[in-house]
């Protein structure tokens, strides 16, 4: 066994959220728990300031009679957000956090479909509030709101405060964003989100410092950047745009990040583009062989040596956690060589999200990491399958797909993988992709993406699909590669020469812009047998 098991990290275990938050004041106190800016000034919110806001805002939305209701969120990365949710899911609510790409007409549909009777958004959506016919309330407001809720509780009204939580209890409709299907409605309890954030956090030690650069609405981002960070006690940069990031994170200085792959891979392209555009290409490179040379002997000078790159990141950047897809082994290694630990993570919104993550003295880069403590995993047929206390409750009203997503406590995952001798997962694609040729071969596409993706740095972004009993390579070469189109064929002839005939690339077709994506930055499979 190459990554042997070790003991799992101590953290606190509230039952549920409203237990979080109680837990958080008592235990951090004026500790600050999110900072932002606003209108440019510098804003800090401490554990005990959050924990009054939300009792006053949920303490508010009872006095409205929204108590056993289904309420809904839409709005960009902010603080009011997070009060929302906190507040709707412990006052007995359903929260349902709405994805805020999605179109108007999107919307309406999940609106319809959860039976929401309250929309709380941010300004911006205002104009898909109206549209949807649902009573709302706009996030401008907020302040007036929270006034209005603390005078309330001055008042002696505490049904809000008094609120039992039953953990069992559905508190949260997460739409699946989904690359081929319809949304489902995920549903949610406290005893999943909370067991999930305390396992996650058992598993993986992260050092103190974010900036939430994934969005809310998702569940990986919520888990991530708001609960497991709660539950430490750290202090979170509430990042409102991810136009903002790199400033962001130059001015949080964050140790730790988490992060859609698609970020990761923009974070190390622009390392390699500043070192690039100062002519150092060549030094940097000669320095990383040193470096790596040293670490042999005990010897890290990484830190000292890469400090330009550090700097441009805040100058204290540790580790950069993702998931969501696999991530080319080149990623891994490159940030390691400067320093930066890249820990992958694997998770789907049935299990509240996180599954699995890479341990902090655990190295094996196409792994997704050891599945979370009170969590099980098997392999049948190829299909990973999981039971645990994070597993989801069934799909809203569909009651058909929920049949279809169990056999017997096991839950589904659709994900074709394995689990090795250390109880490390592996994950190969999605059973839903799976090529199936002729003559009974089955191909799984994201294997020969990853090939090409690790393999030839010309490509940008590539598709794979079967038509017609053939292999398909769709690919976005690299706009400034001169003769890209060329290169690539020539050395996909060259990988085809080490794979067996049935899952040759037979075809290569070209694409001149990106591919379409699902609001997560997942690439939308429109092709299949």
């Amino acid at each position: 066994m190459t990554n042997k098991r070790y003991p799992y990290y101590s953290v606190g275990e509230p039952t549920d959220l409203k237990d979080l938050i109680k837990y958080c004041a008592e235990i951090f106190g004026d500790k600050t728990a999110f900072w932002y800016k606003k209108k440019g000034t510098e804003v800090k919110i401490s554990f005990k300031q959050l924990q009054s806001d939300i009792n006053a805002f949920g303490t508010y939305l009872h006095s409205k009679g929204f108590n056993n209701a289904h309420i809904a969120v839409m709005g960009e990365n902010s603080y009011e957000w997070i009060v929302s949710y906190f507040a709707i899911v412990n006052g007995g609510n359903v929260v349902v956090p709405i994805d805020k790409e999605a179109t108007a007409e999107d919307v309406k549909f999940q609106l319809d479909k959860s039976d929401t009777t309250l929309f709380i958004h941010a300004n911006t959506y205002k104009d898909v509030a109206e549209f949807s016919g649902v009573e709302s309330i706009n996030m401008k407001e907020f302040a007036d709101l929270l006034v209005e809720g603390k005078e309330l509780l001055e008042k002696c009204e505490t049904s809000f405060i008094d609120t039992v939580i039953d953990k069992e209890k559905l508190c949260a409709i997460v739409f699946t964003s989904g690359t081929t299907a319809e949304p489902k409605g995920v549903m949610l309890n406290h005893k999943n989100l909370a067991k999930d954030m305390i396992v996650s956090s058992k598993n993986l030690f992260v050092p103190e410092g974010t900036v939430s650069l994934l969005p809310f609405y998702h569940t990986f981002g919520f888990m991530a950047c708001v609960l497991c960070q709660m539950l430490k006690g750290y202090p979170v940069y509430i990042n409102t745009s991810l136009k903002r990031a790199f400033d962001d994170i130059k001015h949080a200085q964050p140790k730790h990040i988490s992060v859609v792959p698609m970020l990761l891979v923009a974070i190390y392209d622009k390392i390699w583009s500043n070192v690039r555009n100062q002519g150092k290409e060549k030094l940097f490179k000669t320095m990383i062989k040193i470096s790596n040379v040293l670490l042999k002997v005990g010897i890290d000078i990484r830190r000292v040596a890469f400090k330009q790159v550090f700097e441009a990141f805040g100058g204290n950047l540790e580790m950069l956690i993702t998931g969501g897809s696999a991530i080319d082994e080149k990623y891994i290694k490159g940030f390691r060589d400067i320093g930066i630990k890249v820990t992958n993570g694997y998770g789907i919104t049935e299990c509240s999200p996180i599954v699995a993550t890479m341990r902090n003295e655990h190295y094996a880069p196409a792994s997704v990491g050891a599945i979370h403590p009170e969590l099980e995993g098997r392999i049948v047929d190829g299909e990973v399958q999981l039971k645990g206390p994070t597993v989801f409750m069934g799909y809203y009203k569909n009651e058909e797909a929920t049949a279809e997503a169990f056999d017997g406590e096991w839950f589904k995952t659709g994900d074709l993988g394995s689990i090795d001798e250390d109880g490390l997962l592996y994950i190969t694609g999605r059973k839903k992709n799976l090529i199936i040729l002729s003559n009974g071969k089955n191909v799984v596409p994201e294997e020969l993406e990853s090939l090409i993706m690790n393999n030839i740095s010309e490509v940008k972004e590539v598709l794979a699909y079967g038509k017609n009993d053939s292999i398909i390579a769709e690919i976005f070469p690299d706009e400034d590669i001169t003769n890209a189109e060329n290169i690539i064929k020539d050395k996909i002839d060259e990988l085809n020469k080490g794979l067996p005939s049935y899952k040759q690339i037979s075809g290569i077709t070209f694409r001149d812009t990106e591919f379409p994506k699902t609001t997560t930055k997942k690439i939308k499979r429109n092709y299949g047998v």
